[in-house]
């Protein structure tokens, strides 16, 4: 199942994570890299050809072909097979879905998939790509590129692409250089992305952009139709930039991040449609804002989980934990107290956001 189709109105919802990544796991898998770095190392493999009969042996899902006047296999999964020539598909025309993930595959290798008419979707994690770069193709709608080593996605581009998919490589900046209307779902975990604010694509549903370096969310007050996003292990101190036009935004993975003040989650508050909030291992929640694979699972503090829940009522599940019957009670008691003793959030706020612009003035 695609990100983009995650169903939060299911009960049985948790968190949308991945495995902890520690930082020395990321630069093993990408590379260290320094701010003057563009080029990125390619090597040569065995040469290792893909023939027909592998093809035939790895085909499935039959369905109907695009005409509709026959059936035929129209998925391929030739994966873990040393390849760095993919020839062989060109006789192969209906096929829909291709996986030739860990393979040797190069950016120039992959551009034979484009001469598949009917090609939907392309699975290609843990190759040599250096660009995610393809001809255009009429009906390529998916892209997954996890694990190689793109550094850039400004040549990306399809008429008719929902979902682009290039965790654990080495980009630094989202910027396509065509819009790409149809977007529903970007996927951009353990890069080098500082700054979200090129990031404009009004019908994106899902943003996934865990273990980047990003301090600021000032740029998301773009993404109107934003329903996911997942943020986990940033350096993301201040939730500026939300607005209450993001009435579909019902989860927000803050995990690891540095959130450090209930202020600053007050800022949720126009998230008229927000039912899930991760905030586990922020400062504020007694962690250190840091990704740590050895910590185990810490218990939540009670008093902590009923001060969110009382400054966002409408949360329905908080971190992995869904809000119980005596916890919305103690939030509501507490929202009373707020009220009587005169709470000001706005002159909280602004006197927050002077301080903080203080701090990051050189």
């Amino acid at each position: 199942m695609l990100k983009s189709h995650f169903n939060l109105q299911k009960d049985e919802v948790e968190e949308i994570e991945e495995e902890p990544i520690s930082p020395a796991y990321h630069e093993e898998q990408v590379g260290e890299i320094s701010p003057d770095e563009e080029l990125v190392p390619v090597f040569k493999f065995p040469e290792r050809r893909l023939n027909k009969g592998e093809i035939n042996s790895r085909l499935g899902v039959l369905g109907k072909i695009a005409s509709g006047d026959g059936y035929t296999y129209l998925k391929a999964s030739c994966t873990g097979m040393n390849l760095t020539d993919l020839s062989a598909f060109k006789t192969f025309k209906h096929l829909q879905y291709i996986d030739i993930s860990n393979n040797n595959i190069n950016s120039e290798s992959l551009q034979v998939l484009s001469e598949l008419p009917f090609l939907l979707l392309i699975h290609a994690d843990k190759n040599q790509l250096t660009s995610g770069y393809l001809k255009r193709m009429k009906y390529l709608q998916v892209i997954i590129f996890n694990n190689n080593l793109i550094t850039s996605v400004y040549d990306i581009y399809q008429p008719v692409m929902s979902t682009v998919e290039v965790g654990y490589n080495k980009i630094k900046t989202i910027q396509f250089e065509n819009r790409m209307p149809n977007i529903k779902c970007l996927d951009f975990r353990y890069n080098f992305i500082e700054d979200i604010s090129y990031i404009d694509f009004p019908n994106l549903d899902s943003l996934y952009l865990a273990g980047n370096k990003i301090k600021s969310l000032v740029g998301i007050e773009r993404l109107k139709n934003l329903r996911i996003l997942h943020v986990r292990n940033n350096p993301i101190k201040s939730l500026n930039g939300f607005d209450s036009e993001h009435k579909k935004l019902q989860y927000i993975n803050l995990r690891n991040c540095k959130v450090s003040t209930l202020k600053q989650v007050k800022k949720l508050r126009v998230l008229t449609a927000l039912e899930i909030l991760v905030l586990k291992g922020c400062p504020y929640m007694g962690g250190t804002g840091e990704e740590d694979a050895e910590n185990p699972e810490e218990e939540d503090n009670a008093e902590l989980r009923v001060e969110v829940l009382a400054a966002l009522p409408r949360v329905k599940r908080l971190n992995k934990g869904a809000v119980t019957p005596e916890e919305r009670t103690e939030a509501n008691d507490l929202m009373k107290q707020w009220i009587e003793e005169g709470e000001n959030d706005e002159e909280e706020l602004e006197e927050e956001n002077h301080e903080q612009e203080s701090i990051e003035e050189p």
